[in-house]
């Protein structure tokens, strides 16, 4: 397999007409997986939405009150890529990611369960990836780290503890495979939750952007080109791929409501809810923008204060877990072994104690790192 391995990087180092065609083809598959995928995350949202006007048009009726609720569903578009004419020189990481999916690509159907509703992931990820080629990409990442990582340990491990240690090393492998496999499944949704930080970090800053555009005279869409080619990270990003549907047909409340599925963000929801009800009704966006610019950076400073407090009590309690109470415990056997003439603790209970302490130390900053803001 290691020889197929090199054989294939080999063979994909010079790239030509079948490789971009190839890539090209892959981007359509990803794109047209993830219009399904925004698809299904739209008539999920129209079904909450449904079900909760139904419950409010039973409260209504009860109260003999006439209501006429109305719903539009909207359809995601499919597109094609076409390949560009030049040839294109793929980085050695992404003909590793298509190595990799192809060796293991006839596996990729077995997890299906295990990986259900990967496409949403993906898109909300913006991870350009058909989901077979991913599904097919994690198991042989897990397959290849289970059988490195057992060589490997087995032999280190050997040369330390002999013939235990080699059968030690071969029985972590698999189990850092399978870390690694699962680790595959919940690293977009993981991705997802460090974008919708991120944007949000930036908001305030594109907001007030996007007011002053406005001030000046600029149009709306003109203003969100102007934001996606600033410096705002994610938002930047996401709002070029809002300018992109809607350059291919899609309405400027759709390319919104799409950056909704993708950011879980309060602040994004309601600058949308804004914009969209003033393109409707009409009114002084650029004032608004900047309100609600005010008020996210003001729900990130309390979240920054709150912070600070936790993170002061957390202090004492560190204190207390690393310095007072070993030193305490240490006093306090030092002592009854003097009036005892003898510990009354054997000296590896003691060893125990201390890093019982030091497990509680490391659990407390891991905590502390996440109770802090994205701000």
């Amino acid at each position: 397999m290691i020889v197929r391995l090199i054989e294939k990087i080999g063979e994909l180092t010079v790239t030509g007409a079948e490789q971009v065609a190839r890539r090209a083809q892959e981007i359509s598959l990803a794109l047209s997986e993830q219009e399904e995928a925004a698809k299904k995350l739209r008539e999920r949202k129209e079904k909450e939405k449904e079900e909760r006007k139904r419950a409010i048009e039973e409260k209504l009726l009860k109260l003999r009150e006439a209501v006429v609720l109305e719903d539009e569903v909207q359809e995601a578009e499919s597109f094609e890529i076409v390949p560009e004419r030049e040839e294109l020189k793929e980085p050695f990481a992404t003909r590793l990611v298509n190595i990799i999916s192809d060796l293991f690509s006839g596996y990729s159907r077995t997890p299906a369960t295990f990986f259900s509703n990967i496409q949403e992931d993906l898109y909300k990820a913006n991870i350009l990836m058909p989901a077979s080629k991913y599904i097919a990409f994690a198991i042989g990442t897990s397959v290849i780290v289970a059988i490195a990582s057992a060589v490997l340990f087995s032999l280190l491990f050997a040369t330390m503890f002999g013939a235990m240690g080699s059968l030690i090393g071969i029985v972590l492998g698999p189990l850092l495979g399978i870390f690694v496999f699962f680790y595959a499944r919940i690293y977009p949704k993981s991705k997802v939750k460090a974008r919708s930080d991120a944007f949000s970090r930036e908001l305030p800053f594109a907001l007030r952007h996007m007011a002053t555009q406005l001030t000046s005279g600029a149009g709306l869409l003109e203003t969100m080109r102007s934001v996606a080619q600033s410096g705002y990270g994610v938002l930047s990003e996401e709002f070029r791929r809002a300018i992109l549907e809607i350059e291919r047909g899609a309405t400027i409340e759709e390319a919104y409501d799409r950056m909704n599925l993708r950011i879980d963000s309060p602040g994004l929801k309601k600058a949308s809810r804004q914009i969209i009800s003033t393109l409707r009704t009409g009114g002084n966006l650029a004032n608004t923008l900047k309100i609600i610019a005010e008020e996210v950076a003001t729900e990130m400073r309390m979240k920054l204060k709150d912070y600070i407090q936790v993170l002061n009590t957390f202090s004492l309690m560190y204190m207390f877990a690393i310095v007072v109470a070993p030193v305490l415990i240490t006093t306090l056997v030092v002592a009854m072994g003097i009036a005892m003439k003898g510990l009354p603790i054997p000296s590896n209970v003691m060893w125990i104690l201390y890093l019982a302490f030091f497990g509680v130390g490391i659990y407390m900053s891991f905590m502390v790192k996440r109770f802090e803001p994205k701000v």
